[in-house]
């Protein structure tokens, strides 16, 4: 008898001690925010400018991120082959005029600036940002044509993300440009979801994806000169 007595008031306490922190806890609550109200108004006015889902920095990304794709861009043209640096300076299909002609060829997706990246500049003086999501766009369907031409397998609807896994396991991108790719994806990211770009910084971005757009010319001479 007294062991149910006992055990009846354990039932009551825990249901005593429940209620109590469910009271609690909304005034433990309110009293944080009332103490670091502060803080807090800090940090909700910071939140954008600090992450975007994934882990990218809104804010300050984009000065950090083209720095980063400068280094790597002087990196990848310091890697390259003289024979490929040659098809660069010399090849004909690097008249952006022919690319596309080349690319229906091969059974390729032609590109929409025709890998003349001065159709993006021509969109950033009216849309900054529209210019760096067409860039990532023709960057995709460049990625997209490599795995075609390397006989690399790809769902129609998978992640550019592992596109770029696939094009970097199979050695069909460099270490350098697999990085150089993913960093101009998080500025065309960044941008797209908001973060402040100027004129002058999409204008570098663009210069600096010429480094990619010539080595995918290049290889659509010698990656297929035999057919």
């Amino acid at each position: 008898m007294k062991t149910e007595q006992m055990k009846a008031t354990y039932e009551l306490l825990e249901i005593i001690l429940d209620f109590i922190s469910t009271l609690l806890w909304p005034i433990i609550v309110i009293s944080i925010v009332v103490i670091f109200r502060k803080e807090i108004r800090k940090l909700v006015g910071n939140a954008k400018k600090l992450e975007l889902p994934g882990g990218i920095s809104i804010e300050t990304v984009v000065g950090n991120e083209i720095t980063k794709a400068k280094e790597l861009a002087k990196e990848i043209k310091t890697e390259r082959k003289p024979e490929v640096q040659y098809i660069i300076d010399h090849a004909d299909i690097q008249k952006n005029t022919i690319a596309n002609k080349r690319m229906i060829e091969l059974g390729l997706k032609t590109s929409p600036s025709g890998l003349d990246l001065n159709y993006y500049k021509r969109i950033a003086e009216t849309d900054l940002r529209l210019s760096l999501v067409g860039l990532r766009i023709d960057f995709e369907l460049m990625l997209k044509n490599l795995a075609q031409g390397f006989d690399i397998k790809i769902k129609e609807k998978e992640p550019i993300s592992k596109t770029i896994s696939n094009l970097f396991s199979k050695g069909a991108i460099t270490s350098r440009q697999y990085e150089f790719i993913n960093t101009i994806f998080k500025i065309s990211n960044a941008a797209a979801h908001g973060a402040n770009i100027n004129k002058d910084q999409v204008f570098e971005v663009l210069d600096i994806g010429q480094v990619l757009i010539d080595d995918y010319i290049a290889w659509l001479d010698w990656g297929f000169r035999n057919e």
